[in-house]
């Protein structure tokens, strides 16, 4: 029966004991004495002003802690007004609880147990010269892995010596109702939750806020968990059990899409500076991106490698939980199906994707890119090779409206006019495809090699097979200047005009193989602005071609047969006139090409003309020719023909006005005349 007086006596002065160490404390610990040390230590660590606005307060139960607040810590020199109000501090909090541990305090060794802020704001923001408020920390004053030395009436020792670590043994740190901002960036309702740390023990940690950037109806909510586990003095850490989540919210969507980041385990080591992810997940409103993640020399040049893949999406079903309008399409069935993969690398501010491969519905697209900056240059550098694709399946149904363009918000323009200049762009790179179809166009082998490098960028060489025919093109266009200067090069050989221009025009149109070779220049950004600067010349030759709409040899038969008051001929209106050749040469000046050598030869007529096409409005102005190769009596026949109106419309009528005052004039009487107006069915 001894034990329990036994063991009432050792916790009666267990109990003694705390009673004295608590007396202790509240006789001889002064903390305000602190006061002045924590105000020095802070400036030597960090080069700011530490402001403490009030007393620090000792609790002494049921836990040994100093209390501070008001506080703030201003910002360096230069920095001035950060928030609209003039001297506002980098950082400030309301309160803070620093829980020491009570031996080595009666020491006077400040040893951190548990640390709890509230009501902590942080103004981040740079100055004109794109340094920021955070940079420029002094080094001075407490060393990584130090407590801080606190003076005493009797020792006088500085703050800043080295020692054990503050936070071994770290009980716990707790933040609530933060703030941090950042231009238009912010974040609030910033909750912090770290459990006890303890070596080779997992650490809980939960991290809550939300966040918007200035814009209404925007919006972020998000939750970070984790287990944290580590060794401090051999610098090794693990994440386990890694999940970060939440919700988006943006203008005009009423269902917010939510987001969702797992990672199984995470490594650290800070001696050797490498990093480890072997698995991780994201999760974005159904669209699942998975990978792995590698870093070392995390300190210096900051390597980092892995791999991603998208799973297969409905692109058509994902688009509208973005809020997004799903894209209408010529094919219902376009944008049903994506998938993506590759491996992603980075050294040395030069990032590169390899064995990269790309899926959207039936078009498969592989290759590699990397982007890096050589010195003040970005270098863009890659290899894509697509399989084939249908590009009808994606134009927009016909008669759909274009969709307006969206206005940038206000907040997102002025970030935009602020941000700094990027930096300039080298491209180098080759994209090959097997197969384009493009109504009325189908191409295949399709190459194209860019090289863009200060300001110039050139095509060259561009290549295609065309519908049986072939294509090669030099393009270069030049930025240097204000208004851009574009150069062009290029030939056409074999090219079926007749696919060109039949499914655009409406009567008329031009059918054959034909070599065409344009080499031209013009001003301007948009196609309207180079198609009224355009300046150069064109070549064009068809061969066994035809005027589909109309038939020259036989609006001359029957013109003869109504000059010579003989029956319609006994031919038919096959409204196509075949021709072995058609030949000419044109100058373009501010997108007008004019030709003065336009020549049909066929077996039975002879069509020769002049005339102008105007680039801009496709408007045709042409004064043609036609000689029959022989009539009745051996005498040729001459009837001149105009062509107006529109490539896609063009208006073919005789030119009565000419007709009598040629040669035919004297034969043509007014019934005649009437009669010849309906040539041609004008």
């Amino acid at each position: 029966m001894r034990l329990p007086k036994i063991l009432g006596t050792i916790v009666g002065a267990v109990a003694a004991v705390i009673v004295v160490l608590l007396v202790s404390v509240r006789l001889f610990v002064d903390p305000d004495h602190y006061k002045p040390a924590l105000v020095e230590a802070v400036k030597a660590a960090t080069g700011r002003d530490l402001v403490l606005q009030g007393d620090i307060h000792l609790a002494v139960f049921p836990w040994i802690a100093f209390e501070v607040g008001p506080a703030s810590l201003g910002n360096p020199p230069g920095f001035g007004t950060v928030t609209g109000v003039a001297n506002s501090p980098f950082l400030s909090f309301r309160h803070a609880s620093l829980r020491a541990r009570l031996l080595p305090l009666l020491s006077k060794r400040l040893e951190i147990g548990r640390i709890d802020i509230d009501g902590l704001e942080l103004h981040l923001v740079k100055d004109v010269d794109g340094r920021g408020n955070w940079e420029g920390f002094g080094t001075s004053g407490a060393q990584a892995g130090g407590a801080y030395p606190l003076p005493g009436p009797v020792s006088g020792a500085a703050a800043g010596e080295s020692g054990r670590h503050v936070f071994a043994g770290l009980a716990g740190v707790t933040l609530r109702d933060a703030r941090v901002s950042y231009g238009p960036y912010t974040l609030e309702n910033l909750n912090v939750d770290m459990g006890a740390f303890a070596p080779q023990a997992l650490v809980p940690v939960t991290v809550r806020f939300n966040a918007n950037r200035g814009i209404a109806g925007e919006a972020a909510s998000a939750e970070l968990n984790l287990d944290l586990s580590g060794d401090i003095d051999a610098g090794t850490y693990q994440v386990a059990a890694l999940r970060f989540h939440g919700t988006l919210s943006r203008a005009g969507n009423p269902r917010p899409v939510r987001w969702n980041f797992t990672a199984s385990a995470l490594d650290l080591d800070v001696r050797k500076q490498t990093l480890s992810a072997p698995a991780f997940a994201l999760d974005v409103a159904g669209a699942l991106v998975s990978g792995r993640l590698t870093g070392r020399d995390l300190w210096g040049t900051r390597e980092f490698a892995g791999t991603v893949s998208l799973a297969p999406l409905v692109v058509r079903e994902y688009l509208p939980r973005l809020g997004l309008t799903a894209l209408r399409t010529r094919d219902p069935r376009a944008l049903s199906l994506a998938s993506a993969s590759c491996a992603f690398s980075y050294v040395g501010r030069r990032a590169a994707l390899d064995d990269l491969e790309v899926t959207v519905d039936s078009t498969h697209l592989k290759g590699k890119a990397a982007l890096g900056d050589v010195g003040t240059t970005r270098t863009l550098q890659f290899t894509l090779a697509v399989d084939g694709i249908d590009l009808d399946r994606y134009l927009p149904p016909p008669g759909a409206p274009d969709p307006p363009p969206p206005a940038p918000s206000v907040p997102a323009a002025a970030a935009a006019s602020a941000a700094p200049k990027a930096p300039p762009l080298d491209v180098n790179g080759s994209l090959t495809v097997g197969s384009v179809h493009l109504a009325p166009l189908d191409l295949t082998a399709v190459n194209v090699t860019l090289a863009a490098t200060g300001g110039v960028v050139h095509l060259f060489p561009l290549q295609a097979q065309v519908d049986g025919g072939q294509y090669s093109g030099n393009i270069v266009f030049d930025r240097r200047d204000p208004v851009p200067l574009l150069t062009l090069d290029e030939r056409l050989i074999g090219i079926d005009v007749g696919r060109l221009a039949g499914a655009a025009a409406q009567r008329v149109h031009l059918a054959g193989r034909a070599d065409l070779t344009l080499r031209a220049s013009a001003h301007g950004a948009e196609s309207d602005a180079i198609l009224n600067s355009l300046n150069g010349r064109l070549d064009a030759v068809v061969h066994d071609g035809a005027l589909e709409g109309v038939d020259i040899g036989y609006q001359l038969a029957r013109a003869d047969a109504l000059l010579e008051r003989q029956n319609a001929p006994a031919a038919t209106d096959t409204r196509r006139t075949p021709f072995a050749a058609l030949s000419m040469s044109a100058d373009i000046a501010n997108g007008v090409a004019r030709t003065h050598d336009l020549t049909i030869a066929s077996p039975v007529f002879k069509v020769t003309g002049q005339g102008s096409f105007d680039l801009p409005t496709q408007v045709l102005d042409l004064a043609l020719l036609a000689q029959s190769s022989g009539t009745a009596g051996n005498a040729p026949l001459q009837i001149p023909i105009t062509v107006t109106g529109t490539a896609a419309d063009p208006s073919v009528r005789p030119d009565l006005d000419a007709l009598i005052k040629g040669e035919l004039g004297r034969r043509v009487k007014d019934v005649l005349k009437d009669k010849l107006k309906g040539l041609f069915n004008r």
